[in-house]
């Protein structure tokens, strides 16, 4: 199989060749400082080193990286989230960072030095004070039918889908429920969602159709006649804690979100015949019934070390309803502070527990963080390389 129909076959629940592999997605990459020790480490050069997601510090990783590591997707940003390395945050009062398009300001303290900040936060929420629904629908959101920001995308999907053989993924096109969180603040969603949903509904509401414009126009630009040049669609939307859900799936998760969501994913699915890969972090188990049932086609990033996420019980339980994109090697305690061989021995464990009958694509779980080794790095991607093979 080549790359592509490596990745289709894992997530049509079809055992392929091998287990495909992934990495440089926003929630599957790797942090600019690991980035750069790592391409020390390897002894390859990458003159236009830059951010493909500058709030989380997610560096852009050159095709001579994932061609070493075997890599099956390559991920389509729009040009504009390419940010150099010499960008220079914006200082606003006591933060310095960046605005986002709905008026969320993502900063750290002003008093850091730039390369003292490994990423930045929600620090300045649009909606806060906000206290009925018609000022939520009178807000000034902004416009997903707008097509500045894909600039130059129509070129590199074509060139991608006409010259290479892999998989090609999308970048968030889509974030409804855990926006909100940036907008109002965690704290204050959570206290909403239980006194009055009916301002996360409107809230809701509205970035559902600003992401509907968003992915129709995002999905417009990489069509070409009745072929859609990408195979899959990222959306996010966090709904858990490393202990269980931060909600009741019953009470609030199924009644509020639940129906939205899925009418947004049911929409992605009508406007171009894509699998969607949903990011969800921490102790998912609860809610994979329902991404199944949303239409869902994979889960990322498999938290092993969160509570009931253990992989082969993941398999048994869920195996056949969705597919795992993550799970390689516990990034909170054993790729930042293991030996490759500690490494080595989880990455051949969790993917024994995942990849049988196939609905598996292995990746680093969330981003690789600054702190990570490069020999551990290596020793996962080595691992996984290794172990692979059906």
């Amino acid at each position: 199989m080549n790359s592509r129909e490596r990745v289709m076959a894992a997530l049509n629940h079809e055992q392929p060749d091998m287990v495909p592999l992934d990495l440089g997605g926003n929630q599957s990459g790797i942090h600019i400082v690991a980035y750069k020790r790592l391409l020390e480490y390897l002894d390859i050069e990458d003159p236009n080193i830059c951010y493909s997601d500058f709030v989380q510090q997610v560096a852009k990783p050159c095709e001579e990286l994932l061609t070493r590591f075997d890599i099956d997707i390559r991920w389509l940003h729009p040009p504009s989230a390419y940010l150099p390395e010499s960008f220079v945050p914006e200082v606003e009062g006591e933060y310095q960072g960046n605005w986002d398009q709905f008026g969320v300001f993502w900063g750290n303290s002003a008093e850091k030095k730039r390369e003292d900040i490994l990423y930045y936060d929600p620090v300045i929420h649009p909606l806060s004070d906000m206290k009925t629904v018609q000022e939520i629908h009178e807000y000034d959101w902004p416009d997903g039918t707008d097509r500045t920001p894909f600039k130059g995308l129509r070129e590199r999907a074509k060139k991608l889908r006409e010259t290479t053989e892999y998989a090609i993924a999308t970048s968030p096109l889509g974030c409804i429920y855990e926006y909100t969180t940036f907008l109002f603040g965690f704290t204050k969603v959570m206290r909403y969602l239980q006194r009055e949903p009916e301002l996360i509904i409107a809230a809701m509401e509205e970035l559902e159709k600003y992401w509907t414009d968003y992915a129709t126009t995002f999905l417009k630009e990489v069509t070409f006649g009745d072929e859609c040049y990408v195979d899959i669609v990222a959306n996010n939307g966090d709904l858990a804690q490393q202990t269980g859900p931060i909600m009741s799936p019953k009470r609030i998760y199924e009644p509020v979100i639940k129906p939205i969501e899925r009418r947004f994913s049911e929409t992605i699915h009508r406007l171009a015949d894509v699998k969607i890969n949903y990011h969800c972090c921490g102790a998912v188990s609860h809610f994979i019934p329902h991404f199944s049932e949303i239409g869902y086609d994979a889960v990322n990033p498999v938290q092993v070390g969160a509570t009931e996420m253990e992989p082969c019980g993941l398999k048994e339980r869920f195996g056949k309803m969705i597919t795992f994109w993550g799970g390689l090697c516990d990034t909170q305690n054993t790729l930042p502070f293991g030996t490759p061989e500690q490494i080595q021995k989880e990455v051949q464990q969790n993917m024994a527990c995942l990849k049988p009958g196939g609905g598996y694509i292995a990746s680093n779980i969330h981003n690789i963080t600054a702190e990570v080794p490069p020999e551990n790095i290596v020793a996962m991607f080595e691992a996984a390389k290794k172990y692979r093979y059906y």
